[in-house]
């Protein structure tokens, strides 16, 4: 069972219960390696608080010893853990060495009878540079194994991992067949090639098609990701678990891992760093140490590292700021920031995660925040999905440059002399572009924080606009009974918060509104009926049961 507490975007803080106990999410899982003994999953345990660890099954069976040992004493007892275990299959060993000499539903029996809590099917790495026609193959030959395992019972969880290399539609594909199975964890496989190398834009577009095809069922893994440089983008595009190896395979080389990035021990003079590790020794101290030790302590610095930004990553879900944290993550390699422009290019797959309203204030942080789903879908509606209240009506256009938010409320003695004696639509010019003032309460153009100097959202302008040169301009108005600037917001924002023409409703009947003490309102009544409230946190609808 999967269970999901809190979500921001399509990152999401949740529960998953497995036969070992329950495993929160997002979280990260140690890669543990039977025959190395580094960092015991005994310490894991205690000692990192580790709730869940992945180990290779294939690597289990095919060592007499441990094959035995496993059959007999169960995969748990084997590795003196008391969580949740999951096991590999084999797959990665194909991509390094070729083909594994093992049946796919072999090791998967294998996997329930040593009693792993995830199984993972013997999938097919699809490699970056596999042509399309190799891939096709790897992929029905995936979906394939997959459909026979989902025939066999099991009372853990079984992965069925998304492949389809760097061929979107075939990743789209993947997951939407896939989501069709009696699945409960999907991987997303075959992506270590472009870790590697730094190619995070085409990750981040093989997690958004990864998503878009399996749709909202998870937990997701990325397979391979350990290095905390990744966490918060993946979490956000919709990734609930990791694994990690780098913690160890970096100390073997003497890199430590940093959310920024990695730095090679020779080259440290200050660890910068506030970790048990870190906060015991100096840079010269842990270079003079033997190597085995040093390995030891630079892989403890680096899964304490990226535990703590997991944390980090959490904190941000809970706080409604992980898109905040993603922009400002952004900035420390080039890399990321092609692969945010990607999360941006990906718009169409994001925007149904995001809220139309959030309880906690839009930052901006640099120009990239501008490309936000909450920022985009609403310049979207007021370009191209608008309904003005009056049609073949003037707009008059307000100056916001001398006035605060919400706008409207500093514009008091200009709308009573305007609104009940004319029919006018209504802007003003705000950060966001210019915007109908009806929106001057909503999310995000309302609860935002915006700095002095930054670019501006260029949207067109109606052609018969006038621009508001103060009570002189209602002599160029022909005079016509209006509307008040309540009766536009509940018709114009009923259109964008549930649908086109949701608004309309509001034409057969008589409107009255509730105020609190400073006259903003909390009640919407249709022919003295309640029928809406509004949310004070996001100025959008509550609809009365």
């Amino acid at each position: 069972m999967f269970e999901i507490k809190e979500r921001d975007g399509a990152a999401r803080i949740g529960v998953f219960t497995t036969p070992h106990g329950k495993v929160e999410t997002p979280n990260l899982m140690p890669v543990v390696n039977p025959n190395i003994d580094l960092i015991s999953p005994k310490r894991l345990e205690k000692e990192f608080g580790t709730q869940m660890l992945i180990t290779n099954s294939y690597i289990i069976y095919r060592t007499d010893e441990l094959r035995e040992r496993a059959l007999k004493e169960g995969l748990h007892s084997l590795l003196d853990f008391k969580g949740a275990v999951m096991t590999d299959s084999g797959t990665f060993q194909s991509h390094v060495y070729g083909e594994v000499d093992i049946e796919p539903l072999e090791i998967l029996s294998f996997q329930k009878n040593i009693g792993s809590d995830v199984c993972t099917i013997l999938d097919r790495f699809t490699e970056p540079d596999d042509p399309r026609e190799l891939v096709e193959q790897k992929v029905n030959d995936t979906i394939s194994r997959a459909q026979e395992a989902s025939k066999e019972h099991h009372e853990g969880h079984t992965a069925l991992p998304i492949q389809g290399s760097v061929f979107y539609d075939l990743r789209e594909y993947c997951g939407r067949e896939l989501s069709r199975l009696d699945g409960t964890f999907y991987p997303i496989g075959g992506v270590v090639p472009l870790l590697e190398s730094y190619r995070f834009h085409e990750l981040t577009k093989v997690i958004l098609h990864s998503k878009k095809g399996l749709g909202p069922r998870g937990p997701v893994h990325l397979f391979g990701a350990g290095h905390p440089l990744i966490y918060p983008i993946a979490v956000l595009l919709g990734c609930d678990l990791f694994d990690s190896s780098s913690y160890a395979k970096y100390a073997r080389r003497g890199d430590l891992m940093y959310p920024w990035g990695t730095r090679h021990i020779d080259d440290v003079d200050y660890l910068g760093c506030e970790c048990p590790v870190c906060s015991k020794i100096t840079p010269s101290e842990l270079r003079e140490l033997p190597e085995n030790k040093r390995v030891l302590k630079i892989a403890e610095h680096n899964l304490w590292i990226s535990y703590r930004e997991m944390d980090r990553v959490k904190q941000a879900i809970h706080e409604d700021t992980l898109w905040e944290m993603v922009e400002n993550r952004s900035g420390v390699h080039p890399s990321l920031i092609d692969a945010l422009k990607s999360v941006y290019d990906g718009f169409e797959i994001l925007e149904p995660y995001e809220p139309k309203g959030r309880k906690r204030a839009f930052f901006y942080t640099n120009p990239w925040s501008l490309n936000r789903p909450a920022v985009k879908r609403l310049t979207d509606y007021v370009q191209d999905g608008y309904k003005p209240p009056f049609e073949n009506a003037p707009y008059i256009l307000f100056d916001s440059s001398n006035i605060s938010k919400p706008y409207s409320r500093y514009l008091t003695n200009e709308l009573r002399a305007l609104l009940p004696y004319h029919r006018v639509n209504l802007l003003i010019e705000t950060p966001l572009g210019v915007m109908p003032l009806e929106f001057d309460e909503t999310y995000p153009l309302a609860q935002s924080l915006f700095p002095d100097n930054r670019p501006d959202i260029s949207l067109s302008y109606p052609e018969d606009i006038i621009r508001w040169e103060g009570m002189n301009t209602l002599e160029s108005l022909t005079k016509k009974e209006g509307m008040t600037l309540d009766e536009m917001r509940v018709r114009s924002i009923s259109d964008y918060q549930f649908c086109k023409g949701a608004g309309d409703i509001f034409s057969n009947g008589e409107l009255s509104f509730i105020k609190n003490r400073k006259g903003r309102t909390k009640n919407v009544l249709l022919d003295n009926k309640h029928i809406l409230s509004v949310r004070s946190y996001d100025g959008l609808f509550t609809l009365k049961r």
